[in-house]
């Protein structure tokens, strides 16, 4: 085979109809790669026509339930917004995760519209857990379920467990959050009020839809989380979700507080960051309900008055 020195250097090529260099072979590959292309295209496998294919399935439209009496109820399909990535909890179908049964990346995303990969449904855990209504309470056990779609062929649960050399966060390396197909008592989770100063009198009370919150690993203790850490997917630049303690680094004063006996031990006292707020939207109530406000060099948050 013959080539210009341009073609040896690695530089443009002459096109085959000014008969130079290896013009007869640079024709008859241009017609095979048409060919193929062609070939591809009739049977729908080219590149860009499966991830089409994959964001259809995934970008299904979702129906989101109403909350006329302003709570959370067990069985209500919502949307998790984060208030420190601005993104609303999703899973990826095609992200998958080793365990021992099969899971799913979890990501917190700017797609605001209900689709099949971001709307979850609360799901009582114990149905003798002390309360008769079916509302949500604060300091109750509930599971986060996503129906199957996609490459997901059953029922998924969010999950996480401890940190080991085997399981952690992508990026972070804190606690790592994914989608797990059993529902196991990794799956379990609790939701509590942000404001750690009234947490102990709002605990058992019903949580209000699109409210800010925060939820807690029931096993580990861990809270969940998102902060603007880019994780990238076939669905654009997503931010990696984990479970961590996000607390403000001001002293508390625990120490006189529990000499003077207006607290206990086992009292929370530092603020929530952020990343640790999340609120439970509805097809009626969205974010919003009530505002937070960042605390100046620290990250901790208030609630408005």
């Amino acid at each position: 085979m013959q080539f210009t020195p341009q073609q040896l250097t690695g530089g443009p090529r002459y096109q085959h109809k000014v008969r130079i260099g290896n013009w007869s072979e640079d024709l008859e590959l241009e017609d095979i790669k048409l060919k193929d292309y062609l070939k591809k295209k009739e049977c729908g496998s080219l590149l860009v026509n499966s991830k089409q294919k994959q964001l259809e399935e995934c970008l299904k439209v979702a129906q989101m339930s109403q909350t006329t009496d302003g709570f959370l109820h067990f069985g209500d399909k919502v949307m998790l917004f984060n208030h420190q990535s601005r993104g609303y909890l999703s899973c990826n179908p095609y992200d998958s995760v080793t365990k021992q049964y099969d899971a799913y990346a979890l990501t917190t995303g700017k797609n605001g519209n209900a689709c099949v990969r971001n709307v979850f449904e609360l799901v009582r855990a114990d149905e003798n857990d002390g309360f008769e209504d079916d509302l949500v309470h604060y300091g109750q056990s509930f599971r986060c379920r996503m129906q199957p779609f996609s490459n997901i062929p059953c029922d998924t649960y969010m999950h996480s467990e401890l940190v080991t050399a085997l399981a952690a966060s992508k990026f972070s390396r804190h606690q790592e959050v994914t989608a797990l197909s059993a529902p196991t008592g990794e799956t379990l989770w609790e939701i509590l009020y942000p404001d750690t100063s009234t947490r102990f009198e709002m605990d058992g009370e019903a949580v209000p839809a699109g409210s800010p919150l925060v939820m807690r690993h029931r096993q580990t203790g861990s809270f969940l989380a998102s902060d603007e850490i880019p994780y990238a997917n076939i669905f654009s630049t997503e931010f990696e979700v984990h479970c961590y303690h996000y607390f403000s680094l001001n002293k508390t004063q625990n120490l006189t507080s529990e000499k003077k006996g207006d607290v206990t031990g086992d009292t929370c006292l530092r603020r929530h960051g952020l990343p640790n707020i999340w609120t439970i939207c509805t097809a009626t109530h969205a974010v919003g309900e009530t505002q937070l406000q960042p605390t100046i060099a620290r990250g901790d948050v208030t609630l408005n008055p």
